[in-house]
């Protein structure tokens, strides 16, 4: 079994918790954590962008002036990219950037890079957190961990309107549900405070 440190929001150490080794004591390798984390990144994408090419301008056929004798450089059609209103010459398109991760991999590279932050001393559970909104209050509570100024992610176990909004406007930290944060915010974070029930979300999601 895993074993990790449990704090009060005061950063008084009250125990330790034995986590499951299937959790918080894997390897995981780097291509496995590119790999998911370049899934999210792409599956955020929403592909909609879109320009009109020469063959989507709606202008007149007629050639502008005729070919020979003007003193102009040749031109065939207002819809040609070098004229103002015409179409783009190699615009982006509607495009589908999904990638599909087995949920085998995924799972794994979610329980490796908890299991490694936890190896990293980086990983700490927080008993009885909340919050009444002030963000002075989430802000002397990140000092007393040493998270001032580190990318810190919050791992709460359901939604807290109070804690979220606590901790919104402290640069580097940010706030996430167990049960759906992607691994690619927490590979992004230095720092992972969990909540107890937050702990419990996780073992529902990865065992």
């Amino acid at each position: 079994m895993a074993e990790a440190r449990i704090y009060t929001m005061t950063g008084e150490e009250v125990g330790k918790a034995e986590l499951p080794e299937e959790m918080f004591g894997t390897n995981v390798s780097s291509h496995i954590l590119w790999e998911v984390v370049r899934a999210e990144s792409l599956n955020a994408r929403h592909g909609t962008v879109s320009t009109l090419g020469r063959s989507d301008v709606k202008v007149s056929g007629k050639k502008p002036w005729r070919q020979k004798g003007t003193g102009n450089a040749r031109s065939g059609s207002k819809a040609s990219p070098i004229w103002r209103g015409g179409g783009v010459a190699f615009g982006p398109s509607p495009k589908k950037w999904h990638v599909k991760v087995n949920r085998k991999v995924r799972r794994k590279a979610l329980a490796g890079i908890l299991s490694e932050r936890l190896a990293e001393g980086n990983l700490r559970i927080i008993r009885d957190l909340e919050s009444t909104g002030r963000t002075r209050e989430m802000h002397e509570m990140l000092n007393e961990h040493d998270c001032t100024g580190r990318r810190t992610m919050i791992l709460i176990g359901k939604a807290d309107g109070m804690i979220v909004r606590a901790s919104r406007n402290i640069p580097k930290v940010s706030t996430g549900l167990a049960d759906s944060v992607s691994v690619r915010d927490l590979v992004n974070s230095e720092v992972v405070l969990l909540s107890e029930n937050a702990v419990d979300e996780l073992k529902r999601r990865l065992i």
